[in-house]
């Protein structure tokens, strides 16, 4: 039955296919890394505090004009609506960083570091990526929605350590009744 937790069960089914997806990883490429042990849903856009995350968050829901042009005689439709939901999943791994060197002067990560941690992060995006598609064309993905919108991975800038991906997932969820008024 539909209800208020229709949107934080959205959030985890996403979390889930993420999980998945990053879990074939070793399957391919035994030396790398499955999905981390630090699987959240998070109550906004989440902290970087642990680099090693895979974190799920609602970061909008609105609604999507029911006539074309969004207007029906200079008013929108007040009895339909569309439900446009954005979840974004982020998986974040750590990533070497710079250190002071003996005689006080910065010393960059050396690029073989640099190489081994892009070698995860790659795979991570890849795995999302292809795994997630899959999944949305069997019809496998986020089975509570009417409609979905998968809109790739975008690279997240390194800061902090942290480096990874972002996955932004649109979808269309249909609302729940009430009864108004007593």
């Amino acid at each position: 039955m539909p209800g208020p937790g229709d949107l934080h069960a959205f959030a985890e089914a996403l979390l889930d296919a993420c999980v998945e997806a990053l879990d074939t990883i070793p399957i391919y490429e035994p030396d790398l890394f499955g999905a981390p042990e630090r699987q959240i849903i998070s109550p906004g856009t989440p902290v970087w505090d642990c680099c090693e995350q895979l974190a799920v968050h609602v970061p909008l829901v609105g609604e999507a004009f029911t006539t074309p042009g969004g207007l029906d005689a200079g008013r929108r439709a007040s009895r339909a609506r569309i439900n446009h939901v954005s979840v974004t999943a982020t998986i974040t791994r750590c990533v070497p960083t710079g250190a002071e060197g003996q005689s006080g002067d910065y010393q960059p990560p050396t690029p073989a570091a640099l190489s081994a941690a892009a070698e995860q992060i790659h795979a991570d995006g890849w795995a999302l990526f292809n795994h997630l598609f899959n999944m949305k064309s069997s019809a496998e993905l986020l089975t509570l929605c009417d409609e979905m919108f998968f809109d790739g991975v975008i690279a997240v800038v390194p800061s902090g350590g942290c480096a990874g991906w972002t996955v932004p997932v649109r979808a269309v969820i249909d609302g729940y009744n009430e009864l108004l008024g007593s």
